[in-house]
């Protein structure tokens, strides 16, 4: 008999009630024994991401945990500006999220909406050369980046790069005083630092600039910055300067180029920052000529292995080196995408019943309508994901009959 979970997930401040997966009760079958209450805590993390304790955001939608339902997000805009493709991030209060106005010189500005709804603040309008910091947070190296937002108290710190020919390059970091409602310059962090990552709650910032290369933890709250690797160290410096990087739980994944191998191949390596560990994870050796990067879930890397049109993704396991097998994928056998991670269950990609018309052009050049099933959101429990058992809850959208 396929197992049923019934979740009752407490994050503060709410009671998240869902049944994984639950089906009709079959009469002639034992009823399930609920499994016990399972605790989900957020994380005490100075970087925001797409998930508070309520709901899962995209640029237009709101997937609400409680319910299960979804529904449009469209926030009235100020005049003039437009959202980018970027999804918000929520600190429990608001959403903030990048906006753009188009023009001449196209400028781009950081918002914020309290989550109850209300009038888009700005918070700080970039001048001529500046761009807000942005970045994969959440299911990186597949869906749209979002603005990096840092909880420092009440304040709420980002990014600013600078360009240009008067000044250095340079990153800055400001802080928005939600008390005082203004927003004001902190320090300057190097003229070469981008976000990459996040180690034991902190923004981890890489700095490619020789000879200060380097990874480094970035404090929120005092702005400081403590080095997390160096480039002078030779054993680890391909993690500081390698060109496909991604941070995330305790381990640096890299990806190696051909023409930093004398053999011409390419190459993943994992660092374990709590053992200090190198491990080679993939290589062209696998059957493809490139090997990427994706994204780390509970210690497992994804891959992405490719070759001209021929392509496919896997895990492998940061610890061991051992690809991970009975994952839950689709008919083939493609690992179904996580979006996200509340606690101890995923957000996952699967396939809906809602169909939406699509106008492309023909070989002959002739406009043709064809309908396209979206793409839907569900939630599974992690060990469930893991053992490859289909037993999640699709998020209905509002107006909708639950079954």
């Amino acid at each position: 008999m396929k197992r049923n979970h019934w979740l009752l997930a407490v994050a503060l401040p709410l009671l998240l009630l869902a049944g994984c997966g639950a089906k009709e009760p079959d009469p002639g079958a034992e009823a399930p024994t609920p499994t016990p209450a399972i605790q989900i805590e957020k994380p005490q993390s100075q970087v925001l991401h797409s998930t508070d304790s309520r709901s899962y955001y995209t640029q237009n939608t709101r997937y609400d945990l409680e319910t299960m339902t979804a529904r449009d997000w469209r926030p009235e805009l100020p005049r003039g500006y437009q959202m980018t493709a970027e999804g918000p991030v929520s600190d429990g209060q608001a959403l903030y999220f990048v906006l753009t106005r188009p023009g001449e010189s196209s400028s781009k500005a950081l918002g914020r909406v309290p989550l109850e709804g209300g009038e888009v603040q700005i918070l700080y309008e970039c001048g001529e050369h500046e761009q807000i910091g942005i970045a994969y947070t959440d299911g990186a190296g597949e869906y749209y980046k979002r603005p990096i937002l840092l909880r420092s108290g009440e304040r709420r710190c980002f990014l600013v790069n600078r360009w240009g020919e008067e000044e250095e390059d340079s990153t800055w970091l400001y802080a928005w005083d939600s008390a005082s409602g203004t927003c004001e310059p902190v320090k300057r962090l190097g003229g070469h630092v981008r976000f990459w990552g996040e180690y034991q709650g902190r923004a981890v910032l890489r700095d490619s600039w020789e000879p200060e290369a380097g990874l480094f933890q970035l404090d929120a709250e005092t702005g400081e910055m403590t080095v997390l690797l160096s480039s002078e160290n030779a054993e680890t410096s391909q993690f500081v300067l390698g060109p496909a990087l991604l941070i995330r739980e305790n381990f640096i994944c890299v990806g190696s180029i051909f023409a930093q191998n004398p053999d011409g191949k390419e190459r993943v390596y994992c660092l374990d920052l709590e053992t200090g560990a190198v491990r080679q994870l993939a290589s062209s050796d696998d059957g493809y000529l490139l090997v990427r990067v994706q994204d780390i879930w509970d210690g497992k890397l994804r891959v992405r292995g490719s070759e001209g049109y021929e392509s496919e993704l896997w895990y492998v396991d940061c610890s061991t080196g051992q690809k991970v097998k009975g994952m839950l994928a689709d008919e083939s056998g493609t690992p179904m995408h996580i979006r996200a991670q509340i606690g101890e269950y995923y957000l996952i990609d699967v396939e809906s019943e809602r169909w939406t018309k699509q106008l492309w052009i023909n070989d002959q050049g002739e406009p043709v309508n064809s309908w396209v099933n979206q793409r839907g959101l569900a939630l599974i429990a992690k060990e469930d994901y893991w053992a490859g058992r289909p037993d999640y809850q699709i998020f209905k959208w509002e107006g909708e009959q639950v079954p």
